[in-house]
C-alpha cells in the first residue's frame, strides 16, 4: 500500500469542542490489498471510492474498506471529539479561563484525529483546510496560503501542502495566540503563545534563528520549510514534540528573559535545539518503525549539546551532558528492567515506554563516545551522507551505521554493536602491577544482570601520555614500560562505562578535569548503591574532593549526599559538612554557573537545616527583587520556617503568578512543607486545575524527597491514582514520574511496595517494576 496525499478539511465548533470532517486520500493498493485506515474516537460517516459510496466496518480502532485495487481517491467523512481531560491527541488546553485546542500524535494519536496510516513508515503530503469563527487563529505546520469567509460568521484557513512526512508529525493549534518573527534567509521564525505571554518568546526566538542557521551548515541540507513556529502550549503532556513546522512546548520549555534564572534559560535554549534538530532528523529522515526510537532521540539530544555549546561557548554545556544525560542514563542502564537501546517494539503502546533514559541519554552518550574514536569530521561527513541519502523516507539503524562508516572509513558497525544491541555497559577494574596495568570488566549492575563481555573503545591517560585501544575480552594487561605515577581512564568522560580504581591516588595524580572528577564521583556514589564499594571508601573519595572550586564537581556531591539524606536522615550526615563549607565560597561568584549552583546549595541548607531556613526566609520580604537564581531556595526557606503561617503567602503569590516558570519555583517550595497536611493541600490543587494536569503528576518524584510527608503524600497518591492514570492515559508520563516518587516513598512506607507489587498496571508497567528494583536498592543504603 502506498499513501500520497491527504486533503483534509475540518468544519470546528470551538465551543462544543466539536469538528466535522472530510478528507480525500490519495492510495494505490497492491493486488488483493484491502485499504485499512487507523480510527480511534472518531464516528466514519460514510467512505466513498472514485465518487461511488462503499461498505466499511469500524472496529477495534480500524477502518476496513471494501475494495480493492484503488489506484485513486477515497473519500472519508467523519466527526470527531475534542478531549477535555487527556493530553494526547487533539484536546483542549486551558488557561485564564480561557482555552485553545491543540494536538500531539506521538507516537500513535494521530488516529484520534482523523483516519489514516498512522504508522511512521507510510509519509504522505497533507492539505489542510480548517472552517472556524472569524475572531480565531488557526497553526499548521505549513503557511497559511489564503484565508476566506465561509457562512454564519465563520472562515476557512486554507494552508500550503506540506512534504512527505509521517502522521505523527502534523499539528493543528485553534485559539487566540500573539506572535513574534524573525527571519532567516527566507524562513520565517515564529514563536507564538495565549495572549499576554509573548513578552518572554524573544531569547527562544534568537536561539531558533541561530540554532537553524548551526544546523543548516553542520547537516549540509538547508532548512526545508517556509516557515518554523515554536508554540507554547498552556497545557503539554511532554517537554516539547517536534511536529515539522509547528514544533509545541510546555510554556517552561519556551519562555524565559532577562528575569529567568540560568536555569530556566539554558533549559529553554536545550529542548529548542533538541527539536530543531528533528527537523533534519526524525522529520526529514524518519525511523521505519519505533524499534529504532533511539535513532531520533539520541541524535537530536546529542546536536543540541553540540548546537548550544556552539552558540553559548561559556556555559560548559557538555558538563551539563554528563550530569544529565549520561548519569542518568547509566543509572537506568544498571537496572535488571533495562533495554538495548535497538529493543523491539510489536505496538505503539510499548513504544510509549520506550521514551525514556536509554533511547536519549544513553543512545547520545553512545554517540559522543563513537565522535570521540572516530574523529569529528569523519562523524560530521556520515551524518551528511545519512541525510542526503534518506531525506524525505524512512531508514533504519544498520542505515545510520553504514553511513558513518562510509563518512569516516571505520568498522563502526563492529564498534557500536554491542552498545546497539546489548542492554548495559562494564564496570572497569584497574590495578597496577609494577609496570602494567591490568584491566579486568564485567557488567554494572545495581541489582541482577546478565553477565557480558563488551567491545570498548578506551580512552586513558598514563604518567602525561594519553592513548586509546579496543578492549574486547574480559581482561587486558598493559606493559607501559616505566612506572606508573598517575594514571586516569575514560578523558573527558567520553566513554559509557565505570571505573575502579585500585588505588585511586594515582587518579588525583594525573591531574583530571572537571569532568574527569564529576565522574569519578559518578562512578563511586553508583558503586556504592551496588554494594561494590564501602561506605567509607566512597567517603573518602568525596572527602579527597569536598573543598573543590569547580562548579559541577560541588553540585554533584551536593545532589548525592542529598540523596543519601532523603534515605536515613539521621544516618547519611556528611551533607551537613558539606554545606557548611562551600555555601560561603559561591556567594560572591558571578557567572551563570555559579550562581545556580549557589541556589541550589541555600535550597539544599535549607531543607537539611532548620536554623539556616530560618535565617534565610527573612530574604522572602524582598522575593521579587530577589536574583532568580536564589528565588525557590528562599521560597523554600520561608515555607520550612513558618510552615502554616506561610502557606496562604506562598499560595497566593502562586495564584497571582503569570507565567509558569514563578508558579513552579513557588510549586516545588509549597512541597517542602515539614507539615503533612500541607502538603497534601499542595498535591490537591491538582485536583481543582490549580496545579496544571502537565504537572500533577511530574511534581511527584519531588515531594516523595521529603522525609516528612512521606505517608501522607502515599495516601493521597493511593487514593487519586486513577485520576492521574486518566489524565495522563495514553503516554508513560506517569510511569516516569511514579518510577522517581516509588523508591523514596516506599524506603519510609511498607505499603507502597506491596500495593504496586500486587497490580498490574500494563501502559506502565516497565516503569513500575523500575521503581520497586530501585527501591530494593535504597533499602540496602537505608
Amino acid at each position: 500500500m502506498e499513501i500520497n496525499k491527504y486533503e483534509v478539511f475540518l468544519d470546528f465548533n470551538f465551543k462544543e469542542l466539536t469538528y466535522k470532517g472530510n478528507e480525500k486520500i490519495y492510495c494505490k493498493l497492491a493486488q488483493g490489498e484491502k485499504l485499512q485506515l487507523d480510527a480511534v474516537g472518531l464516528m466514519i460517516k460514510s467512505v466513498k471510492v472514485d465518487g461511488k459510496n462503499v461498505s466499511f466496518t469500524h472496529e477495534k480502532g480500524k477502518v476496513l474498506i471494501d475494495t480493492h485495487d484503488v489506484e485513486d481517491v477515497v473519500e472519508v467523512e467523519f466527526e470527531g471529539k475534542v478531549k477535555e481531560r487527556g493530553l494526547v491527541g487533539i484536546y483542549k488546553a486551558p488557561y485564564d479561563g480561557n482555552y485553545i485546542i491543540s494536538t500531539q500524535f506521538e507516537s500513535s494519536h494521530a488516529r484520534e484525529f482523523i483516519p489514516c496510516v498512522d504508522h511512521p513508515a507510510y509519509k504522505a503530503n497533507f492539505k489542510i483546510s480548517v472552517k472556524v469563527d472569524k475572531d480565531l487563529d488557526v497553526i499548521s505546520n505549513m503557511p497559511v496560503e489564503r484565508i476566506y469567509d465561509a457562512e454564519n460568521g465563520k472562515k476557512v484557513v486554507e494552508f500550503k501542502e506540506t512534504p512527505r512526512m509521517s502522521t505523527y508529525l502534523l499539528y493543528l493549534g485553534i485559539g487566540k495566540f500573539e506572535e513574534i518573527r524573525d527571519k532567516l534567509d527566507d524562513i520565517d521564525i515564529i514563536v507564538a503563545t495565549v495572549p499576554g505571554k509573548i513578552s518572554k518568546g524573544k531569547f527562544a526566538l534568537d536561539v531558533a534563528k541561530r540554532t537553524i542557521d548551526f544546523y543548516n551548515n553542520y547537516f549540509g541540507i538547508k532548512y526545508q520549510l517556509p516557515k518554523e513556529h515554536l508554540i507554547a502550549v498552556p497545557e503539554f503532556a511532554f517537554g516539547a514534540m517536534e511536529n515539522w513546522g509547528a514544533i509545541t512546548f510546555r510554556e517552561t520549555a519556551l519562555l524565559a528573559d532577562e528575569n529567568s534564572s540560568f536555569a530556566q534559560k539554558r533549559g529553554v535554549a536545550s529542548v529548542v535545539a533538541h527539536e530543531l534538530a528533528h527537523q533534519w532528523f526524525g522529520n526529514l529522515v524518519t525511523m521505519k518503525w519505533w524499534d529504532d526510537l533511539w535513532l531520533n532521540e539520541s541524535f537530536a539530544t546529542f546536536m543540541s549539546y553540540k548546537a548550544v555549546d556552539a552558540l553559548f561557548p561559556n556555559w560548559d554545556f557538555w558538563a551539563k551532558f554528563l550530569m544529565d544525560e549520561t548519569s542518568g542514563a547509566m543509572f537506568r542502564d544498571s537496572l535488571f528492567t533495562t533495554h538495548p537501546i535497538e529493543t523491539h517494539v510489536e505496538t505503539p503502546e510499548e513504544a510509549e515506554q520506550i521514551f525514556d533514559d536509554i533511547s536519549y541519554g544513553k543512545g547520545a552518550s553512545i554517540l559522543r563516545m563513537i565522535e570521540a574514536y572516530i574523529g569529528k569530521e569523519a562523524f560530521q561527513k556520515g551524518i551528511q551522507y545519512y541525510l542526503q541519502k534518506y531525506k524525505f523516507s524512512n531508514a533504519t539503524g544498520s542505515d545510520f551505521w553504514t553511513s558513518l562508516e562510509v563518512g569516516s572509513g571505520q568498522p563502526v558497525s563492529e564498534i557500536v554493536k554491542d552498545w546497539i544491541t546489548k542492554d548495559g555497559y562494564p564496570l572497569i577494574q584497574v590495578t597496577v602491577e609494577d609496570k602494567r596495568i591490568k584491566l579486568t570488566q564485567e557488567r554494572f549492575a545495581l541489582t541482577n544482570g546478565t553477565p557480558r563481555v563488551y567491545t570498548i573503545p578506551i580512552t586513558l591517560e598514563v604518567n602525561g601520555k594519553k592513548s586509546t585501544f579496543l578492549m574486547k575480552d574480559q581482561t587486558a594487561t598493559i606493559d607501559i614500560g616505566e612506572d606508573v605515577k598517575s594514571l586516569k581512564l575514560n578523558i573527558d568522560r567520553t566513554g559509557f562505562y565505570r571505573v575502579m580504581y585500585g588505588d585511586v591516588s594515582l587518579f588525583f595524580e594525573s591531574n583530571p578535569n572537571h569532568l574527569e572528577r564529576w565522574g569519578l564521583l559518578d562512578d563511586y556514589y553508583n558503586m556504592l548503591m551496588a554494594g561494590k564499594v564501602d561506605y567509607k571508601t566512597y567517603e573518602n573519595v568525596v572527602r579527597s574532593l569536598m573543598s573543590d572550586d569547580n562548579y559541577l564537581v560541588v553540585d554533584e556531591i551536593r545532589g548525592e549526599l542529598f540523596g543519601l539524606w532523603s534515605v536515613n536522615t539521621s544516618k547519611y550526615t556528611l551533607i551537613h559538612e558539606l554545606l557548611e563549607l562551600q555555601t560561603p565560597h559561591w556567594a560572591s561568584k558571578k557567572d551563570e554557573n555559579s550562581r545556580r549552583i549557589y541556589g541550589n546549595l541555600l535550597k539544599t541548607y535549607a531543607y537539611v537545616d532548620n536554623k539556616f531556613a530560618l535565617g534565610l526566609a527573612v530574604a522572602f520580604e524582598g522575593y521579587d527583587r530577589l536574583d532568580p537564581n536564589i528565588k525557590e531556595a528562599v521560597a523554600t526557606a520561608y515555607a520550612i520556617a513558618y510552615g502554616e503561617e506561610a502557606y496562604d503567602e506562598l499560595l497566593k503569590k502562586y495564584r497571582s503568578e503569570k507565567f509558569d516558570e514563578e508558579k513552579i519555583r513557588l510549586l516545588n517550595a509549597m512541597l517542602s512543607f515539614r507539615e503533612p497536611y500541607l502538603v497534601v493541600n499542595t498535591l490537591s490543587l491538582g485536583l481543582t486545575g490549580e496545579i496544571k494536569r502537565q504537572d500533577t503528576a511530574r511534581i511527584l518524584p519531588l515531594v516523595a524527597r521529603n522525609p516528612y510527608t512521606r505517608f501522607a503524600v502515599w495516601k493521597w497518591l493511593e487514593t487519586y491514582m486513577d485520576y492521574l492514570r486518566s489524565v495522563y492515559e495514553g503516554t508513560a508520563i506517569l510511569g516516569r514520574s511514579l518510577r522517581g516518587a516509588i523508591p523514596y516513598l516506599g524506603v519510609s512506607v511498607k505499603e507502597v511496595e506491596e500495593y504496586f507489587s500486587s497490580r498490574k498496571f500494563s501502559d506502565i508497567q516497565v516503569e513500575i517494576d523500575t521503581a520497586l528494583e530501585i527501591l530494593r536498592v535504597l533499602r540496602r543504603l537505608a
